[in-house]
């Protein structure tokens, strides 16, 4: 193993370069190599590892990767550790306020077909000698696309041709839903101002409604506006199964495309009993925003 990543390290293995098209996350002007990265071997550490944010959108192309590995390393090994293999980053020039530690930069993709959810970025400096170091470890929150922006925007998705409804409640009480799809709440004795709703919580759809089905499955509640401090509740109406047996739901709180959280559950024709006004559905999660 240390001889073949010696190989890949200086370019000259004469093989064919694997592309990693098929990989999760692609780095351009990087070496793939297919297979689990190499553990660790007495080798350099990673002295820094810098990410514009640790959420990505699936599907995003050239989000910066960068970072300082300690004097000796010629390389860093990049990949996530669900992926199909992992790849070579050569080590550049050091940073001017970092001296004596060589860099790296790469820019990297990632695949469609990556799975929404945690996925592990691992980093390891390898030195001349092909000796590999300790992992360093970033979390990443990989997001839907389908979630559109806003400044927080809590959405909610399932996998058959059900009715389930996205009930959401702000700190001040008011509960967002289908029959109340804005949060805004105009003073009592005044005329509305016709556009006050684009400064609250705006429900963007009520999909497959009373079994019409629109082949959405997908409901989100979108503030374009900061949102206000405070305690928030989210939940899932299961208003009809509509001839389904099950429907497997997710919800994700998102603000300025930073994932703040995410539930899972079921639903079963036996949830469709309960009241489907405000206050309907089953707990999904609870959040406080400062």
């Amino acid at each position: 193993m240390k001889r073949a990543l010696l190989l890949l390290v200086a370019g000259c293995s004469g093989t064919t370069a694997d592309t990693g098209e098929d990989a999760g996350m692609q780095l351009a002007g990087a070496q793939f190599v297919r297979g689990g990265m190499p553990g660790e071997g007495g080798g350099p550490k990673v002295a820094a590892l810098t990410l514009a944010t640790t959420t990505i959108r699936i599907g995003t192309v050239g989000k910066p990767l960068a970072g300082a590995l300690e004097p000796g390393s010629t390389a860093a090994l990049v990949g996530l550790a669900d992926d199909r293999g992992y790849w070579i980053v050569a080590a550049g020039v050091p940073e001017v306020d970092a001296p004596t530690f060589p860099s790296f930069r790469a820019s990297a993709s990632f695949a469609r077909t990556l799975l929404p959810g945690a996925h592990d970025l691992v980093v390891r400096a390898v030195d001349g000698a092909g000796r590999v170091g300790p992992a360093r470890v970033a979390s990443l929150a990989a997001l839907d696309p389908s979630i559109p922006e806003g400044r927080l925007v809590v959405s909610l998705a399932w996998d058959t041709e059900a009715d389930l409804d996205l009930h959401v409640v702000l700190p001040d009480g008011v509960e967002v839903y289908s029959r109340n799809i804005n949060s805004y709440q105009p003073p009592s004795g005044q005329a509305p101002d016709p556009d006050a709703y684009q400064h609250g919580a705006t429900l963007d759809a009520d999909s497959n409604a009373k079994c019409v089905i629109d082949g959405r499955r997908r409901e989100n509640v979108v503030w374009k506006d900061p949102p206000a401090p405070g305690h928030y509740i989210v939940r899932v109406d299961t208003f009809s199964m509509c001839g389904e047996v099950i429907a497997h739901w997710t919800v994700d709180v998102v603000a300025d495309g930073r994932s703040l959280g995410r539930a899972q559950g079921t639903s079963l024709p036996s949830d469709t009993r309960f009241s489907h006004d405000r206050g309907a559905g089953v707990l999904a999660l609870e959040l406080d925003l400062p």
